[in-house]
């Protein structure tokens, strides 16, 4: 199977449309809370573009959240970038041998992706310097993912327009 070249101007709008919900997201949404859970879609974007595109776009996609991640001072620098260009690779090449390119697959991606950094974050950063409890980091945890996970369609669905507008090509 010969994979299709990297569509820079399809990246190039990936890109543009996480950095407006991430500006979204940090003033407009930041301060908004539904019932005591902030709502996350910046690792939706990982899922999507890994889901959609393959590893290469999950990779990238992984490594400018990331970045964003660090730009807002949550956690240790540097983890971020490495852990969601990790789970870009693997997202993308589980979509190319076991997943179907469809909203279940993206809601199951993003659901074990915030999850997963839920818990890195505790082990990481919260349980060494903070010395948080392991039950309300996992109520948040739970009610953010379940939050973000009802709300994904917002980055799914132009992400998945945006793909097929440029694999027509």
């Amino acid at each position: 199977m010969q994979r299709e070249q990297l569509s820079i101007p399809k990246m190039i709008l990936y890109i543009l449309f996480a950095l407006v919900f991430y500006a979204l997201q940090s003033s407009l949404f930041g301060a908004w809370s539904i019932r005591g859970y902030h709502l996350d879609l910046l690792p939706a974007f990982v899922a999507a573009a890994a889901l959609l595109d393959g590893p290469v776009e999950g990779v990238i996609m992984g490594v400018v959240v990331g970045l964003l991640y660090d730009l807002g001072f949550t956690g240790i620098d540097g983890l971020y970038p490495i852990f969601f260009m990790l789970f870009g690779m693997v997202a993308g090449a589980m979509s190319r041998l076991t997943l179907s390119r469809n909203y279940v697959s993206m809601l199951m991606l993003n659901a074990v992706e915030m999850v997963v950094i839920d818990l890195l974050r505790y082990f990481c950063y919260l349980l060494p310097q903070k010395g948080a409890p392991f039950g309300l980091v996992l109520q948040q945890t739970v009610g953010g993912t379940l939050l973000a996970s009802l709300l994904c369609f917002a980055v799914y669905v132009p992400m998945a327009k945006i793909s097929r507008k440029f694999s027509a090509r």
